[in-house]
Protein backbone atom coordinates (compact mmCIF):
# COMPACT_ATOMS: atom_id res chain seq x y z
CA UNK A 1 0.00 0.00 0.00
CA UNK A 2 1.43 3.36 -1.02
CA UNK A 3 1.72 6.32 1.34
CA UNK A 4 -1.19 7.98 -0.48
CA UNK A 5 -3.39 4.87 -0.12
CA UNK A 6 -2.55 4.67 3.61
CA UNK A 7 -3.45 8.33 4.01
CA UNK A 8 -6.71 7.85 2.08
CA UNK A 9 -7.59 4.75 4.13
CA UNK A 10 -7.00 6.62 7.41
CA UNK A 11 -9.01 9.63 6.17
CA UNK A 12 -11.95 7.34 5.37
CA UNK A 13 -11.72 5.81 8.87
CA UNK A 14 -11.75 9.22 10.55
CA UNK A 15 -14.60 10.45 8.36
CA UNK A 16 -16.65 7.35 9.22
CA UNK A 17 -15.99 7.81 12.94
CA UNK A 18 -17.05 11.46 12.78
CA UNK A 19 -20.25 10.51 10.96
CA UNK A 20 -21.09 7.90 13.60
CA UNK A 21 -20.48 10.41 16.38
CA UNK A 22 -22.76 12.98 14.74
CA UNK A 23 -25.57 10.43 14.33
CA UNK A 24 -25.27 9.32 17.96
CA UNK A 25 -25.27 12.97 19.08
CA UNK A 26 -28.36 13.76 17.01
CA UNK A 27 -30.22 10.72 18.36
CA UNK A 28 -29.38 11.63 21.97
CA UNK A 29 -31.03 15.05 21.56
CA UNK A 30 -34.60 13.79 21.26
CA UNK A 31 -36.09 17.00 22.64
CA UNK A 32 -35.90 20.60 21.54
CA UNK A 33 -35.91 23.31 24.20
CA UNK A 34 -38.31 26.25 24.04
CA UNK A 35 -36.91 29.71 24.79
CA UNK A 36 -37.64 31.18 28.22
CA UNK A 37 -37.38 34.44 30.11
CA UNK A 38 -37.02 34.02 33.88
CA UNK A 39 -37.43 36.69 36.54
CA UNK A 40 -37.05 36.86 40.32
CA UNK A 41 -39.35 39.18 42.19
CA UNK A 42 -39.21 39.74 45.94
CA UNK A 43 -41.57 36.85 46.72
CA UNK A 44 -41.64 34.66 43.59
CA UNK A 45 -40.12 33.57 40.31
CA UNK A 46 -41.86 34.24 37.01
CA UNK A 47 -40.97 32.11 34.00
CA UNK A 48 -42.25 32.88 30.51
CA UNK A 49 -41.99 30.05 27.96
CA UNK A 50 -42.32 30.62 24.19
CA UNK A 51 -44.73 27.91 23.01
CA UNK A 52 -46.47 29.40 19.99
CA UNK A 53 -48.83 27.20 18.02
CA UNK A 54 -49.85 24.94 20.88
CA UNK A 55 -52.99 24.13 22.81
CA UNK A 56 -53.05 24.06 26.62
CA UNK A 57 -53.64 20.31 26.71
CA UNK A 58 -50.38 19.73 24.77
CA UNK A 59 -48.30 21.22 27.60
CA UNK A 60 -47.32 19.57 30.90
CA UNK A 61 -45.76 21.46 33.80
CA UNK A 62 -44.18 19.70 36.77
CA UNK A 63 -42.66 21.48 39.75
CA UNK A 64 -40.18 20.29 42.34
CA UNK A 65 -38.92 22.50 45.17
CA UNK A 66 -35.87 23.60 43.11
CA UNK A 67 -36.78 22.57 39.56
CA UNK A 68 -39.40 23.46 36.97
CA UNK A 69 -40.02 20.98 34.13
CA UNK A 70 -42.03 21.93 31.04
CA UNK A 71 -42.79 19.18 28.51
CA UNK A 72 -44.99 18.62 25.51
CA UNK A 73 -45.17 17.91 21.82
CA UNK A 74 -45.64 20.72 19.32
CA UNK A 75 -47.14 19.68 15.98
CA UNK A 76 -45.27 20.54 12.81
CA UNK A 77 -46.54 23.84 11.40
CA UNK A 78 -47.90 23.02 7.94
CA UNK A 79 -49.58 25.31 5.40
CA UNK A 80 -53.30 24.83 4.80
CA UNK A 81 -53.81 23.15 1.44
CA UNK A 82 -56.83 22.55 -0.71
CA UNK A 83 -57.47 19.05 -2.04
CA UNK A 84 -55.45 18.54 -5.19
CA UNK A 85 -52.85 21.20 -4.33
CA UNK A 86 -49.30 20.09 -5.08
CA UNK A 87 -46.90 19.46 -2.22
CA UNK A 88 -45.38 22.83 -1.27
CA UNK A 89 -41.69 23.47 -1.75
CA UNK A 90 -39.96 24.20 1.57
CA UNK A 91 -37.92 27.41 1.40
CA UNK A 92 -37.04 27.63 5.09
CA UNK A 93 -37.81 25.46 8.11
CA UNK A 94 -36.59 27.08 11.32
CA UNK A 95 -39.50 26.48 13.72
CA UNK A 96 -38.84 23.63 16.16
CA UNK A 97 -41.55 21.00 16.48
CA UNK A 98 -42.02 17.58 17.99
CA UNK A 99 -41.33 16.58 21.59
CA UNK A 100 -39.80 19.24 23.81
CA UNK A 101 -38.55 19.49 27.36
CA UNK A 102 -37.19 22.43 29.28
CA UNK A 103 -35.80 22.08 32.78
CA UNK A 104 -35.30 25.29 34.75
CA UNK A 105 -33.16 25.01 37.88
CA UNK A 106 -34.38 27.31 40.61
CA UNK A 107 -31.81 28.90 42.94
CA UNK A 108 -34.23 28.78 45.89
CA UNK A 109 -37.04 26.35 46.82
CA UNK A 110 -40.59 27.22 45.80
CA UNK A 111 -44.02 26.42 47.22
CA UNK A 112 -44.97 23.71 44.74
CA UNK A 113 -48.60 23.62 45.89
CA UNK A 114 -49.07 27.33 45.08
CA UNK A 115 -47.61 27.38 41.55
CA UNK A 116 -49.89 28.75 38.84
CA UNK A 117 -49.60 28.71 35.06
CA UNK A 118 -51.38 30.74 32.37
CA UNK A 119 -51.13 30.13 28.59
CA UNK A 120 -52.10 33.03 26.36
CA UNK A 121 -51.11 34.18 22.87
CA UNK A 122 -48.38 31.55 22.55
CA UNK A 123 -46.69 32.33 25.86
CA UNK A 124 -46.84 30.17 28.98
CA UNK A 125 -46.41 32.23 32.16
CA UNK A 126 -45.56 30.25 35.29
CA UNK A 127 -45.61 31.89 38.72
CA UNK A 128 -43.62 30.10 41.44
CA UNK A 129 -43.95 31.55 44.98
CA UNK A 130 -40.75 31.29 47.01
CA UNK A 131 -40.74 28.87 49.93
CA UNK A 132 -39.12 30.55 52.92
CA UNK A 133 -40.14 27.73 55.26
CA UNK A 134 -40.29 23.97 54.91
CA UNK A 135 -39.99 21.57 52.01
CA UNK A 136 -43.00 21.04 49.70
CA UNK A 137 -43.71 17.97 47.56
CA UNK A 138 -43.48 17.54 43.80
CA UNK A 139 -46.59 18.94 42.11
CA UNK A 140 -48.02 18.69 38.62
CA UNK A 141 -49.71 21.86 37.41
CA UNK A 142 -52.86 20.99 35.49
CA UNK A 143 -54.39 23.12 32.71
CA UNK A 144 -51.95 26.00 32.27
Amino acid sequence: MSAFEKWQFRLNQVTGELYQLSVVHMESQRFWQPAINAFRLSDRYLVCVDLAGMQKDQIAVRVEPRRLIIEGNRPSPEPNRNPGDPTPQVLAMEIDYGPFQRIVRLPEPVQTDRVTARYREGLLWIELPLDHGGQTPITEVVNP
